[in-house]
């Protein structure tokens, strides 16, 4: 084995390496260290010696053991301080953070992206040395001791032990097929010591559900992982840090350094230890020229899924936290989180690009009219086209987020939603011309909101006797007009405006007062209990998916509802908002007074509705603007709904029947949904007035035929 003076030697002679031990390991600081040793034994050769035979090395210097960091500190913290890009080593004092409280969830919960997520930390037991001092009896002691804390695991963190010496062939290929087992193939590794006694003291640990695991002597004494498909990164941290604190209190003490925080074998993995990363497609954004600037910004290495210097697969990257150093665990996986959120924005930002408008326009007008029938498709003539095509919102909202779904969905009824508020202005050509068509109005006058007098409020109950009105509800839908809509939000957009709106939920009082819901994080017992209230909404509209409705879902999205379930509100479903107010019976006076009085409240605290002078209030979808009311009742009227003129009585009285489960659904039991056609051009009082009459004219009707019958 060469001498330090033959390794240094080496070293000085080779003109072209370029290693940060080359470059820090001078003159001086060779004779200041050459002699020294630490109470392991750990010599200057032992740090160097991989670096001065692999000249090719990178970083090319080693710790002979824990110790090693404070005897040879004059070169290795100069080596730290380069690689980390610190001018001081100052790192704090470990910090999880407090798993009750983490603000993230799953980074992809529509599984589109994101194929899975893993989070590792090396850790050194502070009692042994690294590979170039280590005996195989230490080894040996060193893994018995480590089996002895994977004994205290339970739960989802119980599992087995597989030791590489000895093992048998069904469990070799098991975890080579699992591609949980490691090698001793990196020649760096090799020279330092690494695979010293190969395979003594080595192995694997890993749970039931193979979501956790630690291998026992790769490179580190203790490499924890770990790791699940999908984007669950709040899942996966947890596991980590309850199977650290687990080890930890089973007598396990590892070893750190005032400054440097966690010790391990090599200096490019200090402090923290930690690499959260996750396996994400983003083919568009790897495209792009500035792709590594975009990715240093926010601190994130990305690389191939099969290790550094790898390239991607099917346009899939290794992105992870790039800082290990200088921060607390909790920061850095926070740090790589928001890398993340917003390579995954900027992915979709480039899905959605406006270079894809002329496939779609392509697509629309070249679709034959007796197939295509959506209003989209009947107003966006090639002339509206030129002039809109390279218009955009102060959101950033294109044409293209307007007519993307009804160009991929040609069966579309209408086919165009507002980007943003502002759209019903910078498309106003098309958008003013679908809903002119839809509406069945000649101009754009909505008058200005009007809920309605006091005294006109007082409507008395529609059906006091019961037998003909299940119930009644009422509902509004309601933009925030300071936020875009769904193809131009982002994740943070909507988490913001779910705690806008939550502060606006605690301003209500009396019968409204209630408690609010995330879908996100949900329990399965709320989920269960909003399912059976028939209060839970879900991401199953493919013309709303292809909208960019369900972005980033279930994130920024929940459900409040007072404690009587009267009152309910849909945060970031379709709309911002959709207020609704319910109940048995036919007591339409208590039910719209509850939501004028929720509407109110809500402007009361803060909260401002987008509307545009003509439009009134202002959502997501053209077809539901002005009042943006529906008034609704579920009624009994076999007799009046088998009428061969029954679509014509309602029209007379501008009410639309249709099944309970929804437009385009049947009756059951010739019960029927009864509501007002009419939301644009009328103030909101007049648009619940309009439906009472005519669900009165309806029960009149219904009456009378059945007494004919009798």
């Amino acid at each position: 084995m060469a001498s330090v003076e033959e390794l240094w030697a080496k070293l000085d002679g080779a003109a072209d390496c370029k290693s940060l031990l080359k470059k820090h390991l001078t003159k001086e600081r060779y004779e200041a260290l050459k002699d020294k040793k630490t109470k392991f034994g750990g010599t200057l050769a032992d740090c160097i010696r991989s670096g001065c035979q692999n000249l090719d090395s990178g970083v090319g210097i080693y710790a002979c053991d824990p110790e090693g960091y404070t005897v040879f500190a004059d070169v290795l913290d100069a080596v730290i301080k380069d690689y980390h890009k610190v001018e001081n080593l100052d790192h704090p004092e470990p910090d999880m953070g407090d798993l009750d409280k983490l603000d993230f969830g799953d980074l992809d919960p529509s599984g589109d992206y994101i194929v899975s997520t893993r989070v590792r930390v090396g850790r050194s037991h502070d009692s042994y040395g690294f590979p170039p001092v280590l005996t195989k009896q230490e080894r040996l002691k060193m893994e018995e001791d480590t089996k002895a804390a994977f004994e205290k695991f339970s739960g989802d963190l119980a599992g087995k032990y597989y030791p590489l010496e000895g093992m048998s062939k069904e469990d070799q290929k098991q975890l080579t097929e699992d591609h949980f087992l490691f090698k001793d193939d990196d020649r760096f590794l090799r020279d330092a010591g690494g695979y010293n006694d190969w395979c003594s003291g080595r192995g694997i640990f890993f749970n039931g559900a193979k979501t956790f695991l630690v291998w026992v002597n790769e490179e580190d004494h203790l490499r924890l992982i770990s790791m699940q498909k999908g984007g669950d990164l709040a899942a996966v941290y947890k596991r980590l840090v309850m199977a650290i604190k687990t080890m930890t209190a089973s007598g396990l003490s590892f070893a750190k350094r005032q400054g440097l925080g966690y010790l391990t074998f090599c200096p490019s993995n200090l402090g923290t230890a930690l690499r959260a990363s996750v396996h994400m497609k983003i083919p568009n954004l790897a495209a792009q020229s500035d792709f590594k600037e975009f990715c240093d910004k926010y601190h994130i290495q990305a690389r191939g899924i099969h290790g550094e210097h790898t390239e991607s697969v099917g346009g899939v990257y290794d992105l992870s936290n790039k800082r290990r150093l200088g921060l607390t665990e909790y920061q850095a996986v926070q740090e790589m989180r928001k890398g993340v959120e917003a390579c995954l924005a900027r992915e979709k930002e480039l899905t959605r690009n406006p270079a894809d408008l002329n496939d779609l326009w392509t697509r629309l007008s070249q679709a034959p009219t007796d197939t295509c029938k959506s209003l989209l498709k009947k107003h966006l003539t090639p002339e509206r086209y030129e002039k809109l095509k390279d218009c955009k919102t102060k959101l950033g909202g294109t044409l293209a987020d307007c007519i993307r779904s009804g160009c991929k969905n040609l069966e579309s009824g209408v086919g165009i939603y507002a980007c943003d508020p502002e759209a019903y202005t910078v498309f106003g050509d098309v958008l003013e011309a679908v809903i002119k068509d839809y509406h069945k109005v000649d101009g754009l006058n909505h008058p200005e909101p009007d809920m309605g007098t006091e005294e006109q409020l007082k409507f008395a109950d529609l059906d006091p006797s019961g037998d003909y009105i299940v119930s009644t509800r009422v509902r509004v839908g309601r933009s925030h007009d300071n936020y875009g809509f769904p193809p131009v939000l982002t994740k943070q957009d909507r988490l913001k405006m779910e705690e806008d709106t939550k502060a606006a939920f605690e301003k209500f009082s009396g019968d409204l007062t209630g408690k609010y819901y995330p879908l996100d994080g949900m329990t399965k017992e709320d989920q269960t209990q909003l399912v059976a209230d028939h209060f839970l909404f879900k991401d199953d509209d493919r013309f709303l998916r292809d909208a960019s409705g369900y972005d980033d879902w279930p994130s920024g999205r929940g459900i409040f509802h007072n404690n009587d379930k009267t009152f309910l509100v849909w945060v970031n479903e379709e709309d911002h908002l959709r207020l609704i107010s319910m109940q048995k019976g036919g007591d339409l006076g208590a039910v719209y007074r509850r939501l004028v009085s929720a509407i109110k409240t809500m402007e009361s605290s803060g909260l401002s509705f987008a509307k545009k002078k003509g439009l009134g209030n202002l959502t997501f979808c053209p077809t539901n603007l002005g009042t943006a009311l529906r008034a609704s009742v579920h009624m009994k009227i076999p007799n009046l709904a088998a009428q061969p003129d029954f679509k014509e009585f309602c029209e007379g009285f501008h009410i639309q029947p249709r099944g309970i489960h929804g437009e385009h659904t049947e009756s059951v039991g010739g019960v029927y949904d009864l509501s007002n056609k009419r939301r644009l051009g009328l103030t909101e009082f007049q648009a619940v007035d309009e439906m009472r009459k005519g669900v009165e004219a309806c029960l009149k009707r219904e009456k009378e035929l059945a007494a004919a019958k009798k």
